[in-house]
């Protein structure tokens, strides 16, 4: 299968590198510099005590997909609009496949014309250490669900990077969703690894008070939803969040896609949710100062 991947930060290497294993993989880049570097190169994936070159073919955003059996954009969502306007001949290309945080971009994806319309949860932890090597720093799976078509993209699974279909989307997006409305915030604003909110006890307060005013907004199995989130902090404890790095590296964070869809489905239901609001309002204020 012919694969194109849209982005060159650490999950579109992260896939790259996995899926060059047994699919001809291109990923698009955003500057000529990164795709010579791939080209020659090949992408890097180091994992505890191992490291692995794979080769997969690169071009720039510039470049047409209509070669590709399937696209996936592993791209930020508040970039995504953008990119998917610049992506030539995307209406050629049968299955698309998106892996954003947050829910901002579901509307967006919704009005593609492609025959197959897939939206990705990624549970790995990874880390880009330059253009070509990433660092999986915390392996999981990539939950697959259909907004529109069929699921007949990417059935194989690879050891350490599986990838797994489910029928409700709305389900896995809103489970990912929670969990990063809880966890991101919250570190980025106290500066901690994830482990902390469980180990802090006075963070673990405010890691529950968030959770239970963001389920009053987004249906959910309560208890369930608990548990889960708690084993992430778990499982990633040695781990920094993706928006505390951003902030701390003085980057757009992606709130608006998670905290800024709970604040707009709040104010759907006439709901006053006061800490994120608060938490909303903090990490805008870090992207205003920038870092």
């Amino acid at each position: 299968m012919k694969i194109g991947i849209i982005g060159g930060g650490s999950i579109g290497l992260l896939f790259a590198g996995y899926l060059a294993e047994q699919h001809d993989v291109t990923i698009y880049t955003r500057t000529e510099h990164q795709a010579n570097e791939i080209n020659k190169n090949g992408v890097t994936i180091d994992k505890q005590n191992t490291s692995k070159t794979y080769r997969v073919q690169a071009a720039t955003s510039l470049a047409s997909v209509i070669e590709e059996d399937i696209v996936l954009f592993a791209v930020k969502q508040y970039i995504l609009e953008e990119v998917l306007s610049n992506t030539l001949d995307l209406e050629n290309v049968h299955t698309v496949c998106f892996l954003q945080n947050g829910m901002s971009h579901i509307n967006l994806i919704e009005k593609l014309k492609n025959p197959t319309i897939l939206v990705g949860v990624v549970e790995h932890g990874a880390l880009k250490v330059d253009e070509t090597r990433v660092i999986h720093t915390g392996v999981g799976r990539t939950k697959i669900g259909v907004i529109k078509g069929k699921n007949e993209a990417l059935e194989d699974k690879t050891p350490d990077f599986s990838i797994e279909y489910f029928d409700n989307w709305y389900e896995i997006v809103t489970s990912k969703l929670i969990a990063n409305a809880v966890i991101n915030p919250l570190t980025a604003l106290f500066g901690v690894r994830n482990g902390e909110l469980l180990e802090n006890d006075y963070f673990h307060n405010q890691m529950k008070a968030l959770f239970d005013e963001i389920i009053s907004v987004i249906p959910c199995n309560h208890e369930k939803m608990w548990e889960l989130v708690k084993t992430i902090c778990e499982n990633t404890a040695q781990n920094k969040s993706s928006m505390l790095r951003d902030i701390e590296e003085g980057r757009k964070t992606e709130i608006d896609a998670i905290l800024g869809y709970v604040l707009k489905e709040a104010i759907k239901m006439s709901k006053e949710v006061v800490i994120t609001k608060f938490l909303y309002d903090s990490i805008k204020g870090f992207e205003t100062k920038g870092g």
